[in-house]
C-alpha cells in the first residue's frame, strides 16, 4: 500500500489507481451524465457518473493528476453542453467551459481530501458526499457571479416524481443530496469499506423516505380547476433583442396579433405572449406623453404598446406581455442626431386589463453576463471594452426591479388570482420564486407563468428542454403549477408535483390553451426554509475543510 498524498502520516489507502484508470473513471462520469440529461434525458445514469466521480477521486495516484484528467475532461463536455453560447459570446464560449470544468475539480478534491483525511475517512461515503456536492453547487449556483443554477447532480431526477417530492421541504437540493447518498453508497460498497454496511443502511433510508414522501404527496387531492389560460408561441430568433427593423416589425407582430384573435375566441381568462414581444418602450403613460412630445419620428416607439391595449380591450380579455420599460425619457442629441435616453429600463412582464388597468413585475434576477457583468459592473468603461471584445452590438443597460410579489388576474367571476411571472431565466433561480409565491411566509401567488425567449439558444433543443427541466423544480418547491410561454419554445404546462402536462413542439408558431390546476397546499420550502439547508451544508463543508486542515496548522508551528 501507498501513503496519501494528503502529508498526514499514517494515513493508509487500500487502492492506488493507474493514471489510465482514472482517466477512464472520469470519462465514464462524463459520458453518463451527458446521457442522463438531455437530449436523451436517461435519469439513472446520473447515479454512476456520481459514483464514477468519487471512485475516480479517491483512487487517484496524486492529486495534480486527479485535476488534470477532471478539468480536460470536463471542459470538453462543457464544450459541446455550453455550444450554443458561440454565437452569443465567442472569445466567452471556452472561458465558460473551462469556469464551469474548474467547479467539478473543487468538487473531486474536497471527496479526496475528505476521503483521505485521517478523520474523515471513517465516514460512511453516503454522509461525506452530499455534503460535497451540495456545497459546490450552492456555491456555484447561489453565490458565485450570482449564480448559474443550471446541471445539478440532482436535476433529471425530475423525471421520476416519486422520488423528488419531498423538494417542497428542502428545495432542488434534495436531487443532488438523493444522488450523492446513492453514490456514496456504492462506492463504500463497491470498495469493501468497514463503513459499507452503515452507508448501505444510509442510502436505503433515504431512497426509502424519498419514495413513501413522494407517494404521500402524489397522491394528495388538493387540487381545483384555474383559469383557463392560452399561450402564444412565437418563433423569432433571439437577434430581435439586438435589433428588430420596423418592417419586421409590422410583419411579425402583426402575425403574433392574428394568432391571439384566432386563439382567445375559446373561452378564455388570460392571454399570454413571451418575452420581449411587444416593440416599444413600455405601457408608462409618462412615457407615452414623453415620447409623443418629442416627436421628430419617436412615434413609433408607442405603436404597438397602443396596439396591445386595443387588443385586450376588443378581445375583452387581459393580456400578459413581455415588453421593455423606460422611465424618465430624455431627448439628447449627438453627432447631430436626436436620440431618446432613459434614466431607468427594465425588462418587464406587463399585465393589461381590457379597461385599461396596467400591472407591471420587473425582472430581478439579470442575466450574468447575457443582461449584466457581475461585479465588473461596477466599472462601466471595462465593461463596455468587454462587451466590444466579446458581445458585438450589446449592451448592459437594465436595471433590477425594485419590487418583488406577483400580479393580479381578476377573472370574469369577480375573482382575483395573484400570478407570480419569473422572466426568461428567473424560473431557475429558485430563491427568486420563492418570493414571487411566498410573501412574508403566506402563499399570495397561486399559478406560476415564465414568460421567456429562449432563441439566445439558437438551434440546440437539449438547451431548451434543460431550462425547463430545472424551472420545473419551481413546482414542488412552492407547490404551484408552471405555464412556461417560450420564444421558439419550449411552451409547455407543469403541474404542482414538477410533472409535465402538455407541451408544444419546439420551433414552430402556435398556441396552447390550457387549465392549470390550482394546488392548494404551502409547502415548508416556500413558507419557512427556502435554501437554508444548502447553505448550512456549506457552512459545514467549510468547518469540516477547516478540521482537515487543523493538524497541518499545527505541524507548521
Amino acid at each position: 500500500m501507498q501513503a496519501s498524498d494528503t502529508g498526514a502520516a499514517g494515513i493508509q489507502l487500500n487502492r492506488i489507481d493507474r493514471l489510465h484508470v482514472t482517466w477512464l473513471l472520469l470519462l465514464l462520469s462524463v459520458l453518463c451524465w451527458w446521457v442522463a440529461f438531455p437530449p436523451v434525458g436517461a435519469w439513472p445514469l446520473i447515479l454512476l457518473s456520481a459514483w464514477a466521480l468519487i471512485r475516480a477521486a479517491v483512487g487517484a495516484r496524486t492529486t495534480g493528476h486527479l485535476l488534470l484528467a477532471t478539468g480536460v475532461l470536463f471542459t470538453l463536455l462543457w464544450l459541446w453542453v455550453q455550444r450554443w453560447t458561440a454565437d452569443v459570446s465567442g472569445p466567452g464560449y471556452p472561458v465558460l467551459a473551462v469556469y464551469m470544468a474548474g467547479w467539478m475539480c473543487l468538487m473531486a478534491w474536497l471527496l479526496r481530501r475528505f476521503a483521505r483525511d485521517r478523520f474523515y475517512r471513517n465516514w460512511p461515503m453516503a454522509c461525506t458526499a452530499p455534503v460535497v456536492v451540495v456545497a459546490v453547487e450552492y456555491l456555484r449556483g447561489c453565490v458565485v457571479f450570482d449564480g448559474y443554477p443550471w446541471y445539478f447532480f440532482g436535476h433529471p431526477l425530475i423525471d421520476a416524481p416519486a422520488l423528488i417530492q419531498f423538494a417542497d421541504t428542502v428545495g432542488s437540493w434534495w436531487g443532488s443530496i438523493l444522488v450523492a447518498t446513492v453514490a456514496g453508497s456504492l462506492y463504500d460498497i463497491w470498495s469493501r469499506s468497514p463503513r459499507s454496511s452503515a452507508s448501505a443502511w444510509v442510502a436505503t433510508g433515504v431512497l426509502l423516505f424519498s419514495v413513501l414522501y413522494g407517494g404521500w404527496r402524489l397522491g394528495q387531492e388538493s387540487t381545483v380547476p384555474g383559469p383557463s389560460v392560452v399561450g402564444i408561441q412565437t418563433n423569432l430568433p433571439q437577434d430581435n433583442k439586438v435589433g428588430w427593423s420596423w418592417s419586421a416589425q409590422q410583419q411579425d407582430v402583426a402575425g403574433f396579433i392574428e394568432m391571439t384573435m384566432q386563439a382567445a375566441r375559446e373561452d378564455i381568462d388570460l392571454v399570454v405572449w413571451p418575452e420581449t414581444m411587444v416593440p416599444g418602450l413600455g405601457f408608462e403613460p409618462d412615457t407615452a406623453a414623453s415620447i409623443l412630445e418629442a416627436g421628430g419620428g419617436f412615434d413609433y416607439l408607442v405603436h404597438w404598446p397602443g396596439a396591445m391595449r386595443a387588443l385586450a380591450r376588443s378581445l375583452g380579455r387581459p393580456l400578459l406581455v413581455g415588453s421593455p420599460t423606460w422611465l424618465g425619457l430624455e431627448v439628447v442629441e449627438r453627432d447631430g442626431v436626436r436620440q431618446l435616453e432613459a434614466e431607468r429600463r427594465y425588462n418587464s412582464a406587463v399585465l393589461l386589463e381590457p379597461d385599461g388597468g396596467v400591472e407591471r413585475y420587473d425582472k430581478v434576477a439579470l442575466t450574468p453576463f447575457g443582461e449584466f457583468m457581475p461585479y465588473v459592473e461596477h466599472w462601466p468603461w471595462l465593461e463596455e471594452r468587454l462587451l466590444s471584445f466579446g458581445a458585438g452590438g450589446m449592451s448592459f443597460n437594465l436595471l433590477r426591479g425594485d419590487e418583488v410579489g406577483p400580479l393580479h388576474l381578476h377573472r370574469r367571476d369577480g375573482t382575483s388570482l395573484g400570478i407570480a411571472t419569473p422572466i426568461c431565466f428567473e424560473d431557475t433561480v429558485a430563491s427568486l420564486c420563492r418570493r414571487l409565491v411566498y410573501v412574508d411566509g403566506v402563499k399570495r401567488a397561486q399559478l406560476m407563468v415564465n414568460i421567456s425567449n429562449d432563441g439566445w439558444f439558437g438551434t440546440d433543443a437539449a438547451a431548451r428542454i434543460t431550462h425547463g427541466m430545472v424551472a420545473r423544480f419551481r413546482c414542488i418547491e412552492n407547490r404551484v403549477p408552471l405555464l412556461r410561454v417560450v420564444n421558439t419554445g419550449q411552451t409547455a404546462l407543469f403541474d404542482s408535483c414538477g410533472r409535465t402536462v402538455v407541451m408544444l413542439p419546439m420551433f414552430e408558431s402556435s398556441w396552447l390553451p390550457v387549465v392549470p390546476q390550482l394546488d392548494e397546499r404551502t409547502t415548508i420550502y416556500g413558507a419557512w426554509f427556502g435554501d437554508s439547508i444548502a447553505g448550512g451544508l456549506l457552512l459545514l463543508c467549510l468547518l469540516n475543510l477547516l478540521w482537515t486542515l487543523l493538524p497541518r496548522i499545527r505541524e507548521s508551528k
